[in-house]
């Protein structure tokens, strides 16, 4: 086990020696315990040396103050105690933010919205979360650092929070350096790391003394450019004294060995072993649409799949670990060049890796598909006049290969020259004195790569030793022992896709459990806030039921997250997936009506999009605002044109000119303009609200003299009190950018009220995997309809599949084949299929995954694709359930599930 990483101009040294590190992500709190060594001991076997290790905070402290690192899921040090087993070196990331997709960025739920001592700002230095953070820190810590690599341990490096440079901190050299400071006052000794994730180093480290920016690099993988970008990151980090370390990027091969080219000495693609959102929530909103939900899946692409097979990829990790350490110290002192700079014609992508002592390593990038010739012009094959028709090699489709290039044997203890060799060096056996075999290069390559060395003899001669295609070529020449071995590379070691087969399920009563289930506890009442925090719930149902008067004409919902039900007088109005932003129902005014809201919660969003409220960290979930409107003013012009975006000024004397809101004409579009309007508040016991109709770009309004907010175009709302006042006038300011065309359709003021509420309930993830469980034992096993193969011709429900109605969700149970291929010993994979439905699959008694298929968008892995991990199903409760919800009023339909076994 290395014992110091130590870090200098351009170089990354492990115990002295330069190197280059491949880095995977490993995420115990993504992977059964049982399950940890198994995917660390198939990092070790790629050629991998170092993981890429987050440490999830909302996992280990779910409760304030009650921080677990001990029992089986969290134990850290177990964790690492067995990457040190494997030889793997740890990049540490305790966060306290650590994005990674999963909720609120892996900040505790009790962080988040209303919730008792929630702070006022997350990432910054507010002192209730620093209070909270130096708690997290006092744990985690002090386990780092007694498995530091200096005590004997795993862990190589630590990084503070995580691409602060995306968020607006605006203290960032305030907070980093108190992060720094605690992380050093807990003993850590090892370097301490800042990521930036788009290219801000100061922004991502807040130039804390001491900690040493690093880069995530997600380019396009198949950019033309992006050589050009990385060696520009290499530049400015070498020129501040450090090497160019990717703490994160793509999981492509190609694309790493582009990042190596331009002087990486840390590649850590991230997700190289994927994972699944068993034991924690995923986030909701993350690369909007605006906004989408992250699968339970969570699963990029990377080398190793959620349930631990090995994909093609992996093969490509074997290939490049055996090339680095063949060039070991060689290739991890080599300086980057453009591609242009070495003989090589016929490809602009990619780039080359000028070695100490002379000679190159040229790794042309081949970006679209196609086989393309190239040629390589070697120094040591030039003719006496010094001319060369150079060799013709073929750079094969999607390949970024290391060729070699008049590279010296000197420094493997042998005189002579690699002249050109269009296959990769995989293997170096040096000469060693009195050895009569002397130096044994072995390379990897296809039919058409060629090999040449020239060798010095006597008289001033030259020896070429020549290998095209896979064979064996050894030098005759005497003093001159050197052998050549060309072999194709070995067959893959991918594991085969699992064979899936369709599940038999059979429908169990479910009646209106799930409603008995929400009534305790119970409140009536009006005052009590309906966010999720606020009640204690961290995940689960949220469901508010009010009574709304026969003045109201529309009732809405400010705030509401994440899938938000509405039912107006027992009509079930289908799932939205708003994000936080107004829902609206209009209402037949003249009679009472009865209005029912369940906000489930995702996930908390793991990062800001400001185009919804709810996608913005320390956002909470739930119900949100409901408020039914009872008028409805016009508001749409008399605004005072306070600032014009044109080069004149308003004259002192001038009376500001009365226009609709957005509709002062100008010639400079995009030019911010000034309107103020003095409006009502609304009467006691009741309150305004400004909706700008069909708002097209976003706009900043200030009350009273007030800060600004912004109003986006996916949220055109604002509460005209905002000290929570009512009655009365209120200025209101808007700045706005002139648009041609039009800045929106109408301003309208709603006078609005709350509505008296009759029900508050809450119901846990848990919970309901608990209510379901026992509703399926009391069914038993006999007497219910039987589905066979849902979504074929066999169905009982029919070949459409199974229609599931707003209002009436259904409980299936899986009806397994022999315990031999799918037994509660062994693993499962599902795959859930249906339009417009929302499933979740519960075994062993608690919720594995949930599902939604049709209207909200998903992001991360596979939507329909869920695991149940082995020994999840205990022999005497070994069922699986699926409980399935239409996401649409009209309805939705579930298609079935097929399964396959899984062997761990």
């Amino acid at each position: 086990m290395a014992n110091s990483l130590d870090l200098s101009p351009g170089r990354l040294a492990l115990d002295g020696t330069p190197s280059v590190l491949l880095c995977s992500s490993v995420f115990p709190f993504r992977i059964p315990r049982t399950q940890w060594d198994h995917r660390l001991r198939l990092v070790q076997e790629s050629g991998y040396r170092m993981v890429d290790l987050y440490v999830h905070w909302g996992f280990h402290e779910e409760e304030p103050g009650r921080i677990d690192f001990d029992s089986p899921e969290r134990d850290l040090r177990h964790f690492l105690d067995l990457a040190r087993r494997r030889d793997l070196l740890v990049m540490a990331r305790p966060g306290p933010y650590i994005c990674s997709e999963t909720d609120g960025g892996g900040l505790p739920w009790w962080l988040h919205g209303e919730a008792a001592g929630a702070p006022a700002a997350l990432r910054t230095s507010d002192p209730d979360y620093l209070a909270a953070v130096d708690r997290w820190y006092g744990a985690v810590m002090p386990i780092l650092a007694a498995a530091q690599t200096d005590r004997g341990g795993a862990v190589a490096l630590v990084q503070l929070e995580n691409e602060l440079d995306f968020y607006d901190c605006p203290d960032p050299d305030a907070y980093m350096a108190h992060l720094a400071e605690r992380a050093r006052e807990l003993g850590i000794v090892v370097p301490l790391i800042g990521c930036a994730g788009q290219g801000d180093l100061a922004g991502a480290t807040g130039g804390a003394d001491g900690l040493i920016p690093t880069v995530n690099l997600y380019p396009d993988d198949s950019s033309p450019t992006f050589d050009a970008e990385a060696r520009h990151y290499h530049g400015a980090l070498e020129a501040s004294g450090l090497p160019l370390m990717v703490t994160e990027t793509n999981r492509l091969h190609r694309t790493l060995r582009r990042e190596i080219l331009a002087g990486a000495r840390l590649v850590a693609p991230y997700l190289q072993t994927s994972g699944f959102d068993h034991l924690v929530l995923p986030s909701a909103g993350n690369w909007g649409d605006p906004g989408n939900l992250m699968t339970h899946d969570y699963d990029f692409g990377g080398y190793l799949s959620p349930d631990g097979r090995r994909r093609p990829e992996y093969d490509e990790a074997i290939a490049l670990a055996a090339t680095l350490s063949a060039w070991g110290e060689r290739l991890a002192t080599a300086a980057p060049e453009p591609l242009d700079a070495a003989a090589l014609e016929g490809v602009e992508s990619g780039g080359a890796l000028a070695l100490a002592g002379g000679g190159h390593l040229v790794g042309p990038a081949e970006l679209d598909g196609l086989q393309r010739p190239v040629r390589l012009r070697s120094a040591a094959l030039a003719g006496a006049d010094g001319s060369t028709d150079g060799v013709a090699a073929v750079l094969e489709p999607g390949g970024c290969p290391f060729w070699s290039l008049d590279v010296p044997l000197a420094p493997w203890g042998v005189e002579g020259t690699l002249a050109v060799a269009t296959a990769e060096l995989v293997a170096v056996e040096p000469a060693v004195p009195d050895r009569e075999e002397g130096l044994l290069l072995t390379f990897e390559g296809r039919e058409s790569s060629r090999i040449e060395v020239v060798l010095p003899v006597d008289g001033g001669a030259t020896e070429r030793l020549r290998l095209d295609g896979p064979g064996t070529a050894r030098s005759i020449a005497p003093g001159t022992p050197v052998t050549i071995v060309l072999r194709p590379r070995p067959a893959g070691r991918a594991d085969p896709e699992p064979v899936l087969r369709r599940a038999d399920m059979e429908l169990l009563p479910l009646g209106g459990v799930l409603d008995e289930a929400a009534a305790a506890p119970q409140e009536t009442g009006g005052t009590t806030s309906l966010g999720a925090e606020a009640r204690g719930l961290p995940d689960g149902r949220l469901t508010a039921e009010f009574e709304l008067s026969a003045e109201a004409s529309e009732v809405l919902l400010l705030g509401a997250a994440d899938l938000v039900r509405v039912g107006v007088d027992g009509v079930d109005q289908g799932v939205q997936v708003t994000h936080g932003a107004p829902l609206s129902f209009p209402l037949t005014p003249g009679r009472a009506h009865r209005l029912r809201a369940t906000a489930e919660i995702w996930g908390r969003a793991n990062f800001d999009d400001a185009r919804r409220p709810a996608l913005a960290l320390g956002a909470g979930r739930g119900v949100g605002r409901v408020l039914e409107v009872l008028s409805a003013q016009d508001a749409t012009d008399l605004w005072e044109v306070r600032r014009l975006p044109d080069r004149r000024a308003l004259g002192e004397l001038d009376q500001p000119p009365l226009r609709g809101l957005g509709g002062w004409s100008s010639t400079n579009p995009g030019v911010q303009t000034t309107y103020v309007r003095t409006l009502s508040r609304g009467t006691d016991g009741e309150v305004a609200v400004l909706r700008l109709v069909g708002l097209t770009h976003p706009v900043h309004v200030a009350l009273d003299g007030g800060e600004e907010q912004r109003v986006m175009p996916e949220a055109p709302v604002l509460v005209l009190a905002p000290d929570g006042t009512h009655g009365g006038d209120i200025e209101v300011r808007v700045r706005a950018p002139h648009v041609p065309g039009g800045l929106l359709e109408r301003v309208e003021v709603l006078s609005a009220r709350r509505p008296r509420r009759t029900a508050l309930r809450t119901l846990t993830e848990a919970g309901l995997a608990a209510l379901l469980t026992r509703r399926a034992v009391e069914a038993g096993g006999d007497g219910w309809r039987p589905l066979r193969h849902i979504g074929s011709s066999t169905s009982a429900a029919s070949s459409a599949g199974l229609h599931i109605a707003a209002d009436a969700p259904v409980l299936l149970r899986m009806r397994e084949g022999s315990e031999e291929s799918t037994g509660a010993a062994g693993g499962m994979l599902l795959e859930v299929d249906g339009d417009d439905v929302q499933v979740t699959v519960i075994a062993g008694g608690r919720r594995v995954s949930r599902h939604v298929l049709g209207r909200p968008v998903t992001a991360g892995g596979s939507p329909h694709r869920s695991w149940i991990p082995a020994g999840w199903r205990a022999p005497e409760e070994p069922e699986v359930l699926l409980l399935v919800e239409a996401l649409e009023a009209r309805g939705g339909i579930f298609d079935g599930v097929r399964i396959a076994p899984t062997p761990r």
